[in-house]
């Protein structure tokens, strides 16, 4: 009896095994399940497009992977038989991606006005590196968290447009990924600050946004506001050019997005917005934001330079345009 049981057991294993083999070993276009793929998956696949004869192995027959069989699929399937392609996109699955956005300038970039209850809302899909210890979020220099302003200094509570740039472009990437932001702007600073030759912050942002490279992040585009406290320098296009470059060598980007936002059309350095334009004629692959209809904030009474909280959030989303645009997203 005993012996029987056992015998049985080992039966009832081995049946086990082979029928979890037997599921796991799904041959992408062996539409009718006969062990290969041939003219007859074909055929099949045909006649379940035309509506005349409908498969059952819907896993088998949707070989481009997206939960459903279509004409992609069926071209896919003529283009492996005839030897076009030696296997599908489904038995390759992509690798979730971490896109990450460098972003740099000065106080409009940070952010002056105060973030609202509505830019606190957090999606764990969207990570900034930490730019300073903020004990109230929990928050570590140069450790990634999940995103919420301030992305940039502390004290400032404020929200750039970086907050609503990512929360537009992350229904732009497959529902896997993440977006990495690495913010790199400073208050006041003039754009010799940020260069390799000279300056005192370039090895800070090559250092930083390396710290997203070796997280397996691929650096996607750079966001950029700058330019008040270069207001009417006719070489600042040239110096954020260099600067561009540099980053793009020493950090192995490639010709990636470079997007500029323009300064508010009022107060004393709308001027410098003739010199903003001039960008894409010298940075290559650069689109320029446009700040048409946006306001400065009621608080800066002082320097009536800073965008509105409303102002920020339509800027963010405009630069999530732009970026989608160039990237082809």
């Amino acid at each position: 009896m005993k012996k029987r049981f056992l015998l049985l057991m080992a039966l009832t294993l081995l049946l086990s095994i082979f029928s979890f083999s037997a599921q796991a070993a799904q041959i992408y276009g062996d539409v009718d399940s006969n062990g290969t793929v041939d003219s007859l998956d074909f055929a099949a696949m045909k006649m379940h497009l035309l509506g005349t004869k409908y498969i059952t192995n819907t896993v088998a027959a949707d070989v481009d992977g997206d939960g459903s069989i279509t004409a992609l699929d069926f071209a896919l399937l003529k283009k492996f038989l005839l030897g076009q392609i030696d296997k599908f996109p489904v038995d390759t699955p992509t690798k979730p991606t971490f896109h990450v956005f460098l972003l740099l300038g000065q106080s409009n970039m940070e952010g002056y006005p105060k973030a609202q209850a509505s830019d606190m809302v957090e999606d764990p899909r969207i990570l900034v590196l930490g730019y300073d210890n903020n004990p109230a979020l929990g928050r570590v220099t140069d450790q990634w968290d999940v995103a919420c302003p301030p992305l940039h200094s502390t004290y400032q509570g404020a929200i750039g447009p970086g907050d609503w740039f990512a929360k537009t472009i992350i229904n732009k990437v497959p529902q896997g990924d993440t977006i990495g932001l690495v913010p790199c702007a400073i208050n006041g600073e003039r754009i010799e600050t940020f260069l390799k030759s000279g300056g005192s912050k370039y090895n800070w942002i090559v250092n930083r946004a390396k710290l997203a490279q070796q997280k397996g992040g691929v650096i996607e585009g750079i966001l950029f506001h700058q330019g008040e406290s270069n207001n009417g320098d006719a070489s600042w296009p040239g110096k954020v050019n260099t600067l561009v470059e540099d980053l793009k060598k020493d950090l192995n980007l490639g010709d990636i997005p470079f997007i500029a936002g323009e300064l508010l059309y009022t107060g004393s350095c709308a001027g410098h917005n003739t010199l903003v334009n001039k960008l894409p004629s010298v940075v290559k692959k650069c689109s320029v934001v446009s700040a048409n209809g946006l306001v400065v904030d009621p608080s800066d009474t002082q320097w009536k330079l800073h965008f509105g909280h409303d102002s920020q959030v339509t800027l963010g989303k405009r630069y999530a345009e732009k970026m989608i645009q160039a990237l082809g997203w």
